[in-house]
């Protein structure tokens, strides 16, 4: 089942999957749903199937807890991993823009940084607020529509609305042609994992669901999500949307069986999804 798993991801990027940043997606997709922490030997089950060793995962899991993604509860022998309070901010962040039948899209116009003082810490800081680099010191990102440009920079940076040429704009701060390709090679992958998932059993379910979440998160979490007066008429996003909505639900039922049965933590199973929210917009 790894050979579909490899298959689809390699058509998309050929470089190897970094271990952390799938385990990342598991959490994301399938346990944070579900409460947001899951026993060590969960993930290590899931990561076998793609022909990943316990010794890796058990090193990946303990970068990501360093890393303040992860916190680790031991419970007898066993270890128990779950979200940092952080973490699960910024998946539900990540859901919000992921689980869509469209795509999302700001509001028109831009809110704009300028950095009095510009280092790498507040560079980075501004990149965690959503803004890129425009020209110099100049950054910009999306306007959120609220008008409310106070933000916890206000010591290193000017902040400013601004109206214009939003394509120009656009394309001046963001790879726009280089996503537009990035949908469409992720549709035209789509059929590596779809032609198998009326028939797939709940191992093969679970394997494809991650490689399809991991494959559409990169994507969709590199969009900008811009309003349409900044993107070409012929922007492919809703299109991939649409088919990821169709291949999530048609795997749906079969790799949620596979968690069912094996995705446990120090309680016992993890408790069902509540009511359904994803794919709401």
């Amino acid at each position: 089942m790894h050979a579909i798993f490899n298959d689809f991801l390699q058509r998309l990027d050929p470089k190897p999957v970094r271990l952390w940043s799938l385990i990342a997606t598991f959490y994301g997709d399938s346990i944070l749903p579900r409460g947001g922490e899951v026993w060590l030997g969960t993930t290590t089950k899931l990561c076998a199937l793609v022909g990943i060793e316990a010794g890796a995962v058990r090193a990946a899991m303990s970068r990501l807890a360093r890393d303040g993604f992860l916190t680790r509860r031991r419970v007898g022998r066993t270890s128990h991993y779950a979200l940092s309070q952080s973490a699960r901010a910024r998946s539900e962040h990540a859901a919000g823009l992921i689980y869509r039948r469209t795509s999302l899209q700001h509001a028109a116009g831009w809110s704009l940084a300028v950095l009095q003082n510009p280092t790498p810490e507040s560079r980075s800081r501004l990149d965690d607020l959503g803004y890129r680099p425009a020209a110099g010191a100049l950054f910009a990102r999306p306007s959120d529509g609220q008008g409310d440009i106070r933000h916890p920079l206000t010591d290193d940076a000017i902040f400013l609305m601004a109206r214009g040429d939003d394509k120009a704009l656009a394309c001046l701060v963001y790879p726009i042609e280089a996503i537009a390709r990035q949908y469409l090679a992720f549709v035209d992958a789509l059929p590596v994992l779809s032609s198998h998932a009326s028939t797939a059993d709940p191992d093969t379910s679970i394997v494809m669901r991650l490689a399809l979440v991991h494959a559409f998160r990169r994507v969709a979490l590199r969009d900008p999500h811009l309003n349409a007066n900044a993107l070409p008429k012929d922007w492919p996003a809703d299109a991939a949307h649409a088919a990821f909505f169709d291949t999530y639900c048609a795997l749906r039922p079969m790799a949620d069986a596979w968690l069912q049965e094996h995705a446990v933590n120090a309680r016992g199973p993890l408790p069902a999804p509540p009511a359904e929210t994803r794919f709401a917009a």
